[in-house]
């Protein structure tokens, strides 16, 4: 099992993955690698390999369903920089199935790429058809975002609220400024991020 985050510029600094690393190795009990997917690994305090595309920000992700050599037959679960964690995850590890991905907190029929879990060789289809329009820039000139270009690719995805129902939560969808609410995995998305927040987000982040 591989637990891999994406690092691309302009957005995060190493901070964000050392920390990530060190709530994933705080909050699970199960065996893992953790692994950075980068296009820079100054100052990041654990394995990384090189991303494998210069998509930018979050178009980089979709290397994850490319038959990258550091992933190659290997579960992967995939977390997003911005996640804060504060309790047990692993049913994320112990998932077995094929695909899955959040199901978007303000659009219920859609997809939120901030968590994915892919089994090995799972959606090729995702990178070789994102590649295949004009290397990719034909799907970013279409698509909002990734999760947006995974709707149309994979339509049947299981849902992480669904395979784990309670552990996953939204900082602001579920308005957890005063506490995480039982959840033991927080997602940021949009601002603010971790580091502008203090309270128990600042406490387990940092």
């Amino acid at each position: 099992m591989i637990v891999a985050c994406v690092k691309v510029k302009p957005n995060y600094g190493p901070e964000y993955v050392n920390r990530l690393a060190a709530m994933v190795l705080r909050h699970t009990t199960l065996p893992y690698r953790f692994l950075c997917l980068t296009d820079n690994p100054k100052g990041v305090q654990c394995d990384c390999a090189p991303i494998g595309t210069d998509a930018p920000g979050w178009w980089a992700k979709l290397i994850l369903f490319k038959p990258h050599p550091a992933l190659a037959g290997q579960r992967v679960l995939f977390l997003d920089l911005d996640t804060v964690i504060v309790g047990n995850m692993d049913p994320l590890l112990a998932y077995q199935g094929d695909f899955a991905i959040l199901r978007d907190f303000y659009r219920p029929t859609g997809y939120g790429s901030g968590i994915m879990g892919l089994a090995p060789g799972a959606a090729p289809q995702v990178w070789s058809n994102f590649i295949r329009k004009a290397n990719g820039s034909g799907v970013m000139a279409e698509h909002y975002g990734d999760q947006w270009w995974i709707e149309t690719q994979v339509p049947t995805a299981d849902r992480w609220q669904d395979v784990c129902p309670g552990l996953i939560g939204s900082y602001k969808a579920d308005k957890m400024a005063d506490s995480p609410k039982g959840f033991a995995v927080c997602c940021f998305h949009g601002l603010p991020k971790p580091e502008h927040v203090n309270g128990w987000v600042a406490r387990e982040w940092r």
